[in-house]
């Protein structure tokens, strides 16, 4: 269903533009301000199981620690929440969840280098979005899922200032 959804973003994407320096790119630039609207709403300090940007907003998979009647943990549970066009919304559905979370603070993206060597090495990539998820250990890796207009999709694992540290078809 995911690879179907970036066909059909790649498909508009890929219409609408005649090289990649003119194509959409995922709204990396709008994930501080994403966090930073979760965080005055809630609360700072937060734990992510998830951050991604792709080409209309900015989703937050939010951890949360629920509270046993003792006061004790008694499980992990995710939360997501969507930024678009300036506006911070969720659907209020609160799941079970476990992996590994992460604070805001390690996410570290230089938004004008993160496509330069994508852009390099691929001729037109379309580049649907861009995820930065836990590690186990407090940091973040950061991947970006791109597709060609022939379905191909590669999920591109990145360092911050964008340069290609692995790549994996689906």
């Amino acid at each position: 269903m995911r690879v179907a959804w970036l066909v059909a973003i790649a498909a508009v994407g890929i219409a609408g533009c005649g090289s990649s320096a003119d194509s959409a790119r995922p709204l990396v630039d709008d994930i501080p301000v994403a966090i930073s609207a979760l965080e005055s709403s809630i609360g700072s300090g937060l734990e992510y199981f998830e951050v991604s940007a792709d080409l209309t907003g900015v989703t937050l998979i939010l951890a949360e620690t629920a509270e046993s009647d003792s006061g004790e943990a008694s499980g992990m549970y995710a939360t997501t929440y969507r930024f678009e066009e300036g506006e911070l919304s969720s659907a209020g559905e609160t799941l079970p969840a476990e992996g590994a979370t992460f604070r805001a603070a390690a996410i570290d993206i230089d938004p004008t280098k993160l496509f330069n060597e994508i852009d390099a090495e691929l001729s037109q990539p379309v580049i649907v979005d861009v995820a930065v998820q836990g590690t186990g250990d407090g940091t973040a890796i950061i991947d970006a899922t791109v597709v060609n207009e022939k379905g191909g999709t590669l999920l591109v694992l990145l360092s911050g200032e964008g340069r290609i540290l692995g790549v994996q078809a689906s």
